[in-house]
């Protein structure tokens, strides 16, 4: 009984997080940065990065949440920068900034990250010409 109540209440922490983060603002932030993470990654590595390689390149104050482990979390912190982090990630996707799959090394400019590259900056075989970094939406 005593486990069924403490993943209830983690369920419901997540829940209360989620909600408030990220927001519609911080998620163009996010994936903005995002996609530029994953576009420089892949233009260095010629290859996809990893989730924590494309985290890497985001402002680590957007990123807070994930490491604001709330008083009376039932579990360990890295259970609830996963839950958090995975929020995040569907967001991302679901607002089409990138593409994943469950697959390591699956993750892409989505639809919109791709559109928004190739609008903001100007390109050469896809890429952008320079590196810009952004911590304010424009």
């Amino acid at each position: 009984m005593a486990r069924a109540a403490r993943a209830a209440h983690a369920v419901q922490l997540v829940r209360q997080a989620a909600a408030r983060w990220p927001t519609t603002e911080e998620i163009t932030i996010l994936g903005r940065q995002l996609v530029r993470s994953i576009d420089r990654y892949e233009r260095i590595h010629h290859q996809p990065p990893t989730w924590a390689d494309a985290l890497t390149g985001i402002d680590p104050a957007l990123l807070a949440p994930l490491q604001a482990v709330p008083d009376g979390w039932p579990d360990k912190p890295s259970r609830w920068r996963l839950l958090l982090r995975q929020h995040l990630m569907s967001e991302l996707s679901r607002t089409r900034w990138i593409t994943y799959t469950r697959t390591t090394r699956s993750l892409h400019p989505g639809e919109h990250g791709r559109g928004w590259l190739r609008a903001d900056h100007p390109t050469d075989g896809g890429h952008p010409q320079h590196p810009v970094t952004e911590t304010t939406p424009d």
